[in-house]
């Protein structure tokens, strides 16, 4: 029984973090189309900069939560300083885009 239980717990876990990788590749790939499309499209380049700095920082949180395991394991602040400093930048530059729109 207690096996079958750790089975259990180790699929769910592997579920998630298989989740949140595809959660963070699809954000991490939506700013950069947005990026480029933001090149191309000059009208409407500040909100789509915006957008894509959004899912940059959304990108940034799933590292996070994929690197503690949700919170649940202590991971040394040298290894989560860059997700750390550059998600917080990432919203703070998405509201000065969108503030210039």
């Amino acid at each position: 029984p207690k096996l079958l239980f750790e089975d259990t717990k180790s699929a769910r876990k592997a579920r998630r973090e298989h989740v949140l990788l595809v959660a963070r590749n699809l954000a991490a790939g939506a700013a950069a189309a947005l990026f480029l499309a933001s090149f191309a499209l000059a009208d409407i380049h500040k909100l789509l900069r915006a957008i894509a700095y959004f899912c940059g920082a959304g990108a940034y949180v799933a590292e996070i939560l994929i690197l503690t395991d949700g919170f649940r394991r202590k991971v040394p602040q040298k290894e989560l300083f860059m997700a750390y400093c550059f998600g917080p930048l990432y919203i703070l530059l998405g509201l000065s885009y969108l503030l210039e729109a």
